[in-house]
């Protein structure tokens, strides 16, 4: 509610519209969601797990775009609607951990928007959070240091380091997988030493 600036109210009446078409779904480590070249019909909602969403470049390396944990829906907007028309997902979307949710139907889930200005207005709001958070990812990637878009990183998703591959951070950060092994050798270097000047500090 806090992140897509909504009120509780509005909340929980959105649920319980969205519960009427609403799917149970489990996923393991390394399944698919949603699989680049086939049109998307579905909205993956999680109630717990991780998922990645990107996409192929043309050289065919892997480019990661967002994660989406839990409480979020893990979709791809212009994958959804250009599959109204039958077109082709040009992302994908992975779990990163196992992953249980709730699928619905986007054809149907823009049904039920048309009819409730509530759901208007929240969808809204998402919409505005996703464009926000798209233009900080084009600046990170294009305006800093490998080691300002790992802050970055860890500022935007707190704890998500520790559950997910090494891998997937390095797709995302736009670097290789040993450099990111090294960007966190240096973190952790400089974390001790910063340690040890604080201890030196109160032992005087």
């Amino acid at each position: 509610m806090k992140r897509i600036d909504v009120s509780e109210e509005s909340y929980n009446h959105v649920t319980n519209i969205l519960a009427t078409i609403a799917k149970p779904f489990h996923v393991r480590k390394g399944e698919y969601l949603q699989r680049a070249g086939v049109p998307a019909t579905q909205v993956h909602w999680l109630a717990s797990g991780v998922a990645r969403s990107g996409f192929f470049n043309r050289e065919g390396v892997e480019v990661t775009l967002r994660f989406h944990r839990e409480g979020e829906s893990a979709t791809t907007l212009t994958d959804l609607i250009s599959g109204e028309s039958g077109q082709p997902a040009v992302q994908f979307l992975i779990a990163e951990t196992p992953i249980h949710g709730f699928t619905l139907d986007w054809k149907m889930a823009s049904e039920l928007r048309a009819q409730h200005e509530v759901m208007q207005h929240y969808h809204l709001n998402i919409a505005m959070a996703g464009l926000q958070s798209m233009a900080q990812r084009a600046y990170s990637s294009g305006e800093t240091s490998a080691q300002e878009r790992l802050a970055a990183f860890r500022e935007e998703y707190p704890g998500l380091e520790a559950r997910i591959s090494q891998r997937a951070i390095a797709s995302y950060l736009g670097i290789t997988p040993q450099y990111m092994s090294r960007l966190r050798r240096e973190a952790e270097a400089e974390g001790s030493i910063d340690d040890a000047a604080t201890g030196a500090e109160r032992h005087q």
